[in-house]
């Protein structure tokens, strides 16, 4: 409501109630001397609830004008999405966490074990590059050329001689061929046992024991990584992954909860704005509340008055629907600015025009008084 409309409604508000405070002759229980009087409206606080996540509606709880308890449900959303998230989101808690005590243990006695076995073939396997080959070797390739050359001898004798008896037509040439055969096969043997004999005495390629040293370094390199444990680094980056994914989970808790909207406190349900299937946006009212034990008059005090009223002053309630009873009141808050005032005051008359509002506070135990009522006020000097 505009400033306008205000003032076109309360001045004569407040113009009626120092007419009526002059000419009462009692006032609910107060004598003239001791009273003041003044009209206004009973207002009530308002609560409109809602989801902070929103969704679509699957139940409404309540109908308009149920009184309902704090903690009680009012509207429900469809949460299977979000709990399917939730479950998602703790498994990938527990594979975090997992990863974290794994580094906090360090290396197993199992896989220590493995990583100096590890090692060890590596170096072993440098060393046999490094002397090889052994003098046994060598021997052994030198007694397999001599065999070669003994059994080269005999089959070149013996390829000579068949050669001659083909000439002259004393053997066949399938003899000749088997000759010829074995001196072939013999001087291949020679070959490759010379071959082999000068392998030996050259030793290993140095391209050979440059890749036996790296694989030594690597496999002593990964048997200190093991010994040494993970890195103070990984399991900072574990544990902070593990509060991250904990945290993402009480996310998600809290959309769940806000999956149903409850009462704050206890309440009248004035209108219910949602039913089943309704597709809300985050943060969109679904139903308005007021709250019973917060219900109170607005009056509006004359500045030459206002010195009258004081915080914490008693007061009695009237309302036309109730003629014959009175309701306690006290005074709860008075403005601290003025209303309808001039822009300048130029009389002492034109002081009436400046008002101050005044919150009564009402004992509304039995629920009688309604939002919207019209009230005389009387209070105490």
């Amino acid at each position: 409501m505009n400033k306008q409309v205000q003032r076109s409604i309360f001045l004569p508000v407040v113009v009626a109630a120092i007419l009526h405070s002059g000419c009462a002759n009692t006032s609910f229980g107060f004598k003239k001397k001791d009273a003041l009087v003044y009209s206004g409206t009973i207002e009530t606080r308002e609560i409109r609830v809602g989801s902070k996540v929103g969704g679509r509606v699957s139940e409404v709880l309540v109908q308009d004008g149920q009184e309902v308890e704090a903690g009680q449900p009012l509207v429900r959303f469809d949460i299977a999405e979000l709990q399917t998230q939730l479950t998602q989101a703790q498994a990938r808690v527990e594979q975090q966490r997992a990863r974290l005590e794994k580094l906090e243990r360090g290396a197993r006695t199992e896989e220590k074990a493995q990583a100096r076995a590890a090692t060890e073939v590596a170096r072993a396997n440098l060393e046999a590059v490094r002397n090889w080959p052994r003098p046994e070797e060598i021997e052994q390739a030198r007694a397999s050329v001599a065999a070669a050359e003994a059994e080269f001898n005999r089959a070149d004798t013996a390829h000579k001689r068949a050669a001659r008896l083909r000439e002259t037509g004393d053997i066949s040439k399938q003899e000749y061929d088997s000759a010829k055969y074995n001196f072939d096969k013999a001087q291949a043997r020679l070959d490759a046992e010379k071959k082999r004999l000068e392998l030996l005495l050259n030793g290993s390629r140095k391209e050979d024991i440059r890749a036996a040293e790296e694989r030594f370094r690597q496999a002593q390199e990964a048997e200190m990584l093991v010994l040494a444990g993970p890195r103070v680094e990984e399991i900072a980056d574990a544990s902070a992954q593990l509060k991250e994914q904990t945290a993402r989970v009480e996310q998600i808790k809290v959309q769940l909860a806000e999956g149903q909207v409850v009462a704050p406190k206890k309440a009248l349900v004035e209108v219910v704005s949602v039913r089943p299937g309704d597709l809300l946006t985050p943060n969109q009212p679904v139903a308005k509340l007021l709250e019973r034990d917060q219900i109170w008059v607005r009056i509006y005090i004359p500045e030459p008055q206002l010195g009258l009223v004081k915080v914490g002053q008693r007061a009695k309630i009237k309302v036309d629907t109730f003629p014959n009873q009175a309701f306690d009141g006290v005074v709860e808050q008075i403005n601290s600015e003025g209303e309808f005032t001039p822009r300048n005051i130029q009389s002492r008359d034109e002081r009436n025009h400046q008002v101050f509002g005044v919150k009564v506070r009402i004992d509304n135990r039995e629920g009688r008084m309604k939002s919207g009522m019209a009230a005389d006020v009387t209070l105490e000097k």
